[in-house]
């Protein structure tokens, strides 16, 4: 599996970044080291891995109502939530998931040596 990963814009070190993949939208808690309560990078099991918070989702836009009186409604679809444990984890995103969390993972482990 190959999926666009793409971090929003801004200055994001370890913390709370936000970004999309395939057409999803993602945040996560990334930390510095790792942590027993973080998502294992090789099983998404908890423990021994850096993101400790992660949610992707998708929002979907519903405009009802008449012409004078328009109303707009957002729902959150979300397809995986991890907060020290997994409350929800669709079987169809798993390798996306599993691609996004190791992409972390590598990306916030890179230490600069002089």
């Amino acid at each position: 599996m190959n999926c666009n990963i793409k971090i929003d814009e801004g200055r994001h070190r370890y913390g709370y970044i936000r970004g999309k993949v395939d057409g999803f939208e993602w945040y996560a808690l990334v930390h510095k080291e790792q942590s027993e309560n973080g998502i294992n990078p090789y099983n998404l099991h908890n423990g021994q891995g850096r993101v400790t918070r992660l949610c992707v989702y998708k929002d979907m836009v519903e405009h009802g109502g008449n012409p004078y009186a328009p109303t707009c409604s957002v729902k959150r679809f979300i397809y995986a939530n991890y907060k020290r444990e997994w409350d929800v984890l669709n079987s169809n995103h798993i390798g996306m998931v599993k691609e996004l969390i190791g992409y972390l993972e590598r990306r916030y482990s890179l230490r600069i040596v002089k």
